[in-house]
């Protein structure tokens, strides 16, 4: 028998399929590799076939003046990836401080400009958005928050508002506003009376997971929202040109189980002071102050004279991530005893049998100003923005939590996502050890670039791959890291170069945080004067930036302007 005759041959062909060719040329069926065709709808988990009871509720308030337009922020890009039909999610979307009066009417003019400047708005805004739960929230709902800007800030008083005064049942709107009045009273007298109020009138909820691009708290509080009294808790969220609080906007006892947070290295407005999520600062002073408004305004007044560029270093070292344990401990830190006595009080034994004794907190820095990390800067067909890396990872941030939100695959595709790579099983991204290949930096190069919109019929999202989308698959659909590598370079949006009426603002006298020389400690402390655009400070020992900065960083030449500690040491992160 003549084995050279009978013997066949491999001929490759384009994935999903391969094809015998026989000893006289003859093609036998095709052998399709068992790849799962991709669903239109996936769900935020790691593994596809977990089981999954209970509806997820997505509230998703906008930034100041943001809405539906011609260059969104990345809130409005969630929600166009959101699926809205299905019978076990539902979705709240809320326009930005400025846009809207409450009454489901557009602000105009003096009063759109007066909310967009000062935030005055904000009790509307949180009670709106406690509204819509109220009315459809049932037992076993998952509740996800996600915000930008000033809307950051507001998730994160709704998130207070819910620990503090639970939620009402549905049908209960003439209680709203007690109920909203209740949260900001601050008070001795209020705690004890929010505690009773919320054990006769209302239920206990979790939130499960908030999201937030750089959350800032720049506002003018109305008199609707300026809690009863100064605050005893230090971490309560300030706000203003006359700094308020509101309580719980920044407490780890909050009944949060997962807490995200992008935020922007290169913002340096006086007005833009990034929110974190409270922890002591490493090193900083805490000696007990007098925080009635008398001594406040004292403080405030002789702290100038105190020079506002203390001997700081940008320069930090650079490190490897650090283990999960280390930096949970760095996030997790708590800061002032008083709101951790009194915060147990609101939350009941189901609370304590059901929620983490301390929320999953991630923060990570990413390259670009404020709209850079938000989104807003460029007009939506811009190919390459920088917004789209923190977009991204605040996604796969849903997947890694299990958040259970129903996701539209072919708008997540169309974002740059692999959605190999989030389904059927969930694949944490790696740092990429090799750049884009020559042909794709000489189309990045020439602006060729394959366009977003045909990545969902280049992956044969709900059907079959075609031909000639296989024999383009290279060419159309650009790896996840790749598009997070061209995004990077594209430019920064600094509102202090491009729009100069913000200088304004950097000569006006604010409270800002600056670090004491060697010789007196090297202790973070807060002066007033003016920002005259000073960067942030970074006041965390192992601060987290994202991949893309450092990248950018060796290819070209950027440098991280923010204050910092000269002993922090970088954590990357991808």
């Amino acid at each position: 028998m003549n084995i050279q005759a009978t013997q066949t041959s491999w001929a490759p062909r384009p994935y999903p399929t391969q094809t015998w060719t026989g000893p006289h040329g003859s093609v036998s069926e095709p052998v399709v590799e068992q790849v799962p065709q991709i669903p239109t709808t996936i769900r935020a988990v790691k593994d596809s076939q977990s089981p999954r009871s209970g509806r997820t509720l997505v509230i998703c308030l906008d930034g100041t003046g943001d809405q539906f337009d011609n260059d969104n922020s990345n809130v409005v890009k969630l929600v166009g990836c959101l699926k809205k039909d299905a019978p076990d999610q539902l979705t709240y979307y809320q326009s930005g401080i400025g846009t809207y009066n409450g009454r489901g009417g557009l602000k105009k003019g003096l009063s759109a400009g007066f909310d967009m400047a000062l935030g005055s708005g904000l009790g509307i805004h949180i009670k709106e958005a406690y509204s819509f739960l109220m009315q459809n929230y049932i037992e076993g709902d998952r509740i996800c928050l996600f915000g930008f800007s000033r809307g950051s800030y507001t998730v994160r008083c709704l998130a207070g508002m819910l620990h503090k005064v639970g939620l009402l049942p549905a049908d209960n709107q003439a209680q709203v506003s007690f109920a909203y009045k209740m949260y900001k009273d601050d008070t001795p007298n209020g705690a004890a009376m929010s505690v009773d109020f919320k054990r006769t009138f209302s239920q206990d909820v979790t939130v499960y997971f908030i999201g937030v691009w750089d959350c800032v708290a720049s506002m003018l509080l109305s008199s609707e929202d300026v809690p009863c009294q100064e605050s005893t808790d230090s971490r309560s969220s300030k706000v203003g040109f006359i700094p308020r609080m509101l309580p719980f906007s920044k407490s780890p006892t909050n009944t949060i189980g997962y807490f995200r947070h992008a935020m922007a290295l290169d913002e340096h407005r006086a007005k833009f002071e990034v929110c974190q999520w409270q922890q002591q600062d490493p090193g900083a002073d805490h000696d007990v102050l007098d925080k009635t408004p008398r001594a406040r305004i004292r403080r405030w007044f002789s702290s100038f004279g105190h020079s506002s560029t203390a001997d700081q270093n940008s320069n930090a070292k650079i490190s490897p991530p650090p283990s999960p344990s280390h930096r949970e401990s760095v996030g997790n830190v708590s800061g002032n005893v008083v709101q951790e006595k009194i915060g147990p009080r609101f939350a009941t034994s189901k609370q304590t049998l059901e929620t983490p004794t301390t929320t999953n907190v991630k923060e990570v820095w990413f390259m670009g100003c404020h709209a850079d990390v938000g989104g807003g800067a460029v007009p939506n067909n811009e190919r390459h923005m920088l917004s789209r890396i923190p977009l991204r990872w605040m996604i796969r941030q849903c997947f890694e939590c299990e958040t259970g939100i129903l996701f539209n695959t072919a708008v997540l595709a169309e974002n740059g996502l692999d959605i190999r790579s989030v389904w059927p099983v969930y694949q944490p991204p790696k740092k990429p050890i090799v750049g884009p290949s020559p042909r794709m930096l000489e189309l990045y190069q020439k602006g060729k670039v394959p366009g977003l919109e045909k990545r969902a019929a280049a992956l044969g999202v709900g059907g079959p791959l075609s031909s000639k989308t296989l024999d383009n698959e290279e060419i159309e659909i650009l790896p996840e890291q790749v598009e997070d590598h061209f995004d990077a370079l594209a430019s920064i949006n600094d509102q202090l170069v491009q729009a100069r009426g913000w200088w304004i603002l950097e000569v006006w006298p604010v409270t800002i945080r600056v670090m004491r020389k060697a010789k007196e400690g090297r202790k973070w402390k807060k002066v007033a004067g003016m920002n005259l655009g000073m960067h942030r400070p970074i006041r965390d020992l192992e601060p987290s930036m994202h991949w893309t900065v450092r990248m950018r960083m060796e290819e070209k030449k950027y440098k991280v302007r923010d204050r910092m500690d000269p002993e922090a040491i970088w954590s990357v992160v991808v």
